[in-house]
C-alpha cells in the first residue's frame, strides 16, 4: 500500500473507530491525548498499526494493547494470537478484561484495543485529517 493510501485508510479507521480527544473532569478537566482504536477485525488493527508506525512515526515502546474476551475463552491463546497479529509483546498488554459469557463462547478472538498516548502524535493525526477533509471534500 502506498503512503497516500495508507494515510487515508489509517485516518478513516481512526475517524470511524477511534477515541477522540476529550477532557476528563476527574483530573481537573485535563485533555486526554490517547489514540485508541478498538476492533475485532485483525486487518483493521494491522492497517491502523501500519499507519501509526510508518506515517505517525510513533515510539514503539509506548504502544499498548488491551483485549476484551469472554469467560470460557482461552485467554493465553487469544493473547498470543493478537501479539502475533500486532507484533506487540504481551509484556506491553494492559490487563485483559474478561466479560460474562457471550453468545458465541470460544468462537471469538476477542476485541482488541490499540492505545498510544502522546499529544504530539494525536495533534498530527488531527491535522492530517483536517487537511485531508479540506483538500478532498471542500
Amino acid at each position: 500500500m502506498n503512503s497516500a493510501l495508507r494515510k487515508v485508510v489509517g485516518l478513516t479507521i481512526w475517524w470511524t473507530e477511534g477515541t477522540k480527544p476529550r477532557y476528563d473532569t476527574r483530573w481537573g478537566s485535563i485533555r486526554i491525548n490517547t489514540i485508541d482504536v478498538t476492533n475485532t477485525n485483525p486487518q483493521i488493527i494491522k492497517a491502523f498499526l501500519n499507519f501509526l508506525r510508518k506515517d505517525i512515526k510513533i515510539d514503539e515502546r509506548r504502544l499498548k494493547l488491551q483485549l476484551h474476551i469472554h469467560e470460557g475463552d482461552d485467554k493465553n491463546l487469544i493473547e498470543t494470537y493478537w501479539s502475533k497479529i500486532t507484533s506487540i509483546p504481551k509484556s506491553r498488554f494492559n490487563k485483559t478484561i474478561i466479560r460474562p459469557i457471550g453468545k458465541k463462547p470460544g468462537k471469538s478472538k476477542g476485541t482488541c484495543k490499540i492505545r498510544y498516548t502522546d499529544k504530539k502524535s494525536l495533534d498530527k493525526i488531527i491535522s492530517l485529517l483536517d487537511n485531508l477533509i479540506i483538500r478532498r471534500v471542500v
